[in-house]
């Protein structure tokens, strides 16, 4: 094992994602953590080298011939460097915490997009000197981050997970949003975070047929139970297919 992958998490609530990320990624190589999120390898899978994929509900298949050049060889260990909030009284920050993990808050009261963007920028540069960065992965992250800083950043994945199955019902509310809407589906989609809201290039995503008479509390934890698992996946498949913004 010859390199790490060192991730940032941000989170401004009550860190369910966050904290399935850690314990889904963190202090894991590649492989293992293929192996505990059902990611299987395959040198007959029909899906295309670096598209959007709609998963099944038991395993997510990468085509062996499409993994970057000696990633399994390397077999990175994936470490979360910190958990960061613009939120003091997140609950995110006590599961973070609980899991042993450095904490950052970076308080957005009574900061304009740009100064908080200019804090954030500042913290996470720093990190970068001193350990090397390659992914931010936004969890509940409540802040849109601005062109200049994605411009500053634009050397690292940054990764937001959306509770629809885009491009349908960007922005917030996107589960009461699918709910409501006259779909028979509503979906969860992992993409990469570009200066345009919720509409960077899909990583994966997943439709979640709705019930009939479902309840919005019952469609909701569906919805969250897909979370926990394509998000996982989705930076898996980033990092073995050597797949970034474009």
């Amino acid at each position: 094992m010859g390199q790490t992958i060192n991730v940032v998490i941000l989170a401004s609530g009550n860190g369910t994602n966050m904290e399935n990320l850690v314990l889904s990624l963190h202090n894991k190589t590649i492989t293992q953590a293929m192996r505990q999120n059902g990611v299987n390898l395959t040198k007959n899978s029909t899906t295309r080298d670096k598209s959007p994929l709609q998963t099944s509900p038991n395993a997510f298949i990468i085509n062996s011939e499409t993994i970057q050049d000696s990633m399994l060889a390397k077999d990175p260990l994936i470490n979360v460097l910190s958990i960061v909030s613009d939120n003091k009284d997140a609950h995110a920050l006590h599961r973070a915490k609980r899991l042993g993990l450095p904490t950052q808050i970076i308080d957005s009261t009574d900061k304009s997009r740009q100064e908080f963007d200019k804090a954030l920028l500042l913290y996470l540069t720093s990190l970068e000197r001193e350990y090397g960065l390659n992914c931010i992965l936004l969890a509940g992250f409540m802040r849109i981050l601005g062109a200049e800083f994605l411009e500053r950043l634009k050397h690292i994945r940054i990764l937001n997970i959306h509770p629809s199955f885009l491009p349908l019902h960007k922005g917030l509310n996107g589960i009461e949003k699918s709910y409501a809407d006259s779909n028979d589906f509503g979906g969860v989609s992992v993409h990469f975070v570009t200066k345009e809201l919720d509409s960077g290039m899909i990583i994966l995503q997943e439709k979640i047929q709705k019930i009939p008479n479902e309840s919005l509390e019952d469609f909701t934890q569906r919805v969250h139970d897909v979370e926990y698992r394509l998000y996982p996946q989705a930076f898996l498949k980033a990092f073995a297919q050597g797949i970034h913004n474009v």
